[in-house]
């Protein structure tokens, strides 16, 4: 090992020291003292991540052209307290579990129960929305078989200690990567009639479809309609929001029924639009709730995608 991959060593497990001391210190204060430093922390990333700010304001002139210049910034600022917030009340729950259920009320559980009484298994499709990953948390608690689709952190050692800090909360991890062993460990869930949930608000680069989010052509994955199509996975519109300081609500949605196009490659186009604009609803009603600082409309069609055939519902 020569003298950089040393440093670079050192530097990872000096880093993995201190979020080790960090997940401790968050695990035993009170979640309201996590809160207020997540509001500071919050509002000192918005004042000091010019670029960071710069993409949440740039997504939301697309997303609400109507809107003040004031008004998308003061979203904006919400949305940096928010994940702030967030992330120290992830990190306080993952040490505390048991305490979760008070905070975080399930709403339309029965239409959950519904979909798994199927015997195929569900996928839960929600978004970067809220503070998501506290669905899994909450799911795990109330006793149900829960998959997280995740993407590996690019720190090794970091990702194995959330990794382990999910599981023992009672969430599986599946990894994005490699592809082939996420898909069959997703369809494998599936089949033993467990949950999956999968994000579908990402930028997709050069895959998935194109559809209109916000008036605005998107690339748009379509995992979770593929594997339903493979599957008959019951599919499942479900997301997390604030209710007040310390509570939050997780709300499911009855089952979507696929939307049958004149092939398969419309099907899927057409259910990437329903379910597109079904996140964009979320995100109308508590646009504060979502993440902004994700490049959404990045990738740019092809020139022969026409605009004015893509569904839009």
């Amino acid at each position: 090992m020569d003298k950089k991959e040393k440093k670079k060593l050192l530097r990872r497990k000096v880093g993995l020291c201190f979020i080790k001391s960090f997940t401790f210190l968050s695990g035993v204060v009170p979640i309201g003292v996590n809160l207020f430093l997540g509001k500071i922390l919050g509002s000192l990333a918005y004042l000091v991540l010019p670029r960071h700010r710069k993409i949440a304001l740039d997504s939301l002139s697309i997303a609400f052209p109507s809107y003040s210049l004031s008004k998308r910034k003061k979203i904006a600022k919400q949305f940096f307290v928010f994940i702030a917030e967030g992330g120290f009340e992830l990190i306080y729950y993952l040490n505390n579990i048991k305490k979760i259920h008070q905070p975080v009320k399930i709403e339309g559980k029965d239409n959950l129960d519904q979909a798994l009484a199927k015997g195929r298994g569900v996928i839960l499709v929600t978004a970067h929305y809220g503070n998501f990953p506290l669905m899994s948390l909450r799911l795990a608690a109330e006793g149900y078989p829960v998959n997280l689709v995740t993407r590996p952190m690019r720190d090794k050692y970091a990702e194995a200690h959330f990794h382990k800090l999910r599981t023992d909360a009672g969430v599986k991890n599946i990894s994005v990567y490699p592809r082939r062993a996420c898909v069959s460990g997703i369809i494998n869930a599936l089949a033993r009639n467990e949950i999956v949930i999968i994000l579908m608000d990402q930028n997709f680069g050069t895959g998935g479809v194109w559809v209109k989010f916000f008036n605005k052509l998107a690339a748009t994955p379509i995992g979770p309609i593929i594997l339903s199509l493979r599957t008959k996975a019951a599919l499942v519109p479900s997301y997390i929001y604030r209710k007040g300081e310390k509570r939050h609500g997780l709300k499911i949605f009855p089952e979507e029924d696929l939307i049958s196009g004149k092939d398969k490659n419309e099907t899927i186009l057409l259910n990437a639009a329903n379910f597109t604009k079904i996140i964009e609803k979320w995100i109308e009603k508590r646009p504060g709730h979502w993440s902004w600082v994700h490049r959404r409309w990045k990738s740019r069609p092809p020139k022969n995608v026409d605009e004015n055939k893509v569904f839009d519902r």
